[in-house]
């Protein structure tokens, strides 16, 4: 049983080791405004997930004698600290910031989903909730580095010619991609890479940043572009080896699939030529709805279309499209609803904004003119001061992430929430 009393301030020395501080009462943040911890919001830190020192950064906490918020610089020793953050493992939705005093010359945040810690009960606690039950990407099922190596060799060995197995075998090694381990370990859903191309310049792209940027890409850009023939065999040999299984276009390690639309719908007729098994699902800005009628001709199952925000403004000044605007990437919707695919939007959960009235109400409109299948609720990866300054945040008052999950589950129990694209069932109308 949680001891809703006994919970300690979290930080982090220059050296990055991390220690508790008895007596100090840590806070959080939800958009630009600290708040009191609720123990009943809190779940142990989970199996794969992590803690990072958050540098020129200075905790906060709440000062019970001032009866206000307090920055703490150095630890009792004189030490400098610093503030601390979890990053939650695939599956969890965090629902509220960390709470830290940025220093004036503060380095951006590399490109991660920051997360409020607290240590109680001899353990680390974080503020968030299991979204989806999926299995797909817990670190429990990704732990035998030899069998991965194996089959990846065997793979290899298999399709010497296709170079988008060679890639795959790099973002499940290099870039530790748990979707391109379950290709090779034959389960799940398989991701299938294939344009090296974007026409969106999102600010926390995971592939490609601009020099000025202030941090770095998270993984190398896919460099060239997989023939038609490549695509289906990647296909053919996943969803006729694997069931339930799923494939999806449109990875961290490239750009925008649509612009490969042709492409893509000839691979996809290929396969479909071949095999009706398995869901195709394309991950998408849903920039071309010509092309998204093309493919689902071809034969495309689902399709998720990635929104900061259903607010025309933040959506622009997050995504920055070039050559399409808001209004194309609604019509996809409309088109891929229209054509009956399983339509999942990818919603970036930013706590103290996608939860904030203004958006909530957005989001309620959104969904009265789009009822679409599914919303992914994924934890946005970007620092949360570069985000809110970036898009012009105009803060409201937040109902909290736990408070919309339950409005959406009560209001719209039709539309599934998750993470993950989800198989679909053979034969669906």
């Amino acid at each position: 049983m949680i001891k809703k009393n006994n919970m300690s301030l979290v930080f982090a020395d220059p050296a990055n080791n991390v220690y508790d501080f008895p007596g100090k009462k840590p806070v959080f943040r939800t958009g630009n405004r600290f708040t009191a911890v609720d123990p009943d919001e809190l779940i142990p830190l989970p199996f794969g997930s992590y803690l990072f020192s958050l540098v020129d950064r200075y905790p906060v906490y709440y000062d019970g004698n001032a009866g206000d918020y307090a920055v703490m610089r150095h630890d009792d020793s004189g030490t400098e600290a610093q503030g601390v953050s979890s990053f939650l493992a695939s599956g969890y939705l965090r629902t509220y910031l960390p709470a830290y005093h940025a220093q004036d010359d503060a380095r951006p945040l590399p490109l991660w989903a920051y997360a409020g810690v607290v240590f109680m009960d001899d353990g680390f606690y974080v503020p968030a909730l299991r979204i989806d039950d999926d299995p797909r990407s817990d670190p429990g099922i990704h732990q035998d580095e030899k069998a991965l190596n194996i089959a990846i060799a065997r793979m290899r060995t298999r399709y010497r010619q296709n170079r988008l197995v060679r890639q795959l075998s790099t973002c499940a090694t290099e870039y530790n991609c748990l979707c391109a381990r379950n290709f090779f370990l034959g389960r799940h859903e398989a991701p299938v890479p294939s344009s090296p191309a974007c026409n969106a310049g999102c600010l926390g792209c995971l592939s490609h940043q601009d020099t000025d940027a202030g941090f770095e890409a998270s993984q190398m850009r896919l460099d060239f572009k997989p023939t038609p023939e490549e695509i289906a065999q990647v296909i053919i040999h996943h969803i006729t080896s694997v069931d339930n299984s799923v494939v999806s276009f449109g990875q961290g390690c490239e750009g925008e699939p649509l612009l490969r639309g042709s492409d893509l719908a000839r691979a996809v007729s290929m396969v479909r030529e071949q095999s009706s098994a398995g869901t195709i699902n394309i991950n998408t800005n849903g920039s071309k709805p010509d092309m998204v009628r093309e493919l689902a001709r071809a034969g495309l199952d689902s399709i998720r279309i990635s929104l900061n925000s259903p607010t025309e403004k933040y959506y622009t000044r997050y995504h920055r499209p070039g050559g399409y605007s808001f209004d194309d990437v609604l019509r996809s919707i409309e088109t891929a609803l229209g054509l009956g695919l399983f339509v999942s939007i990818n919603l970036f959960f930013m706590p103290g904004f996608t939860d904030m009235e203004t958006e909530v109400e957005a989001l309620r409109e959104f969904l009265a003119r789009f009822p679409v299948n599914m919303i992914q609720t994924r934890n946005l990866n970007i620092d949360p001061d570069i985000y809110f300054q970036s898009i012009g945040f105009e803060e409201s008052g937040p109902i909290g992430i736990r408070n919309l999950i339950e409005m959406l589950k009560r209001d719209y129990p039709e539309v599934r929430l998750g993470y993950y694209n989800p198989p679909l069932p053979a034969g669906r109308d």
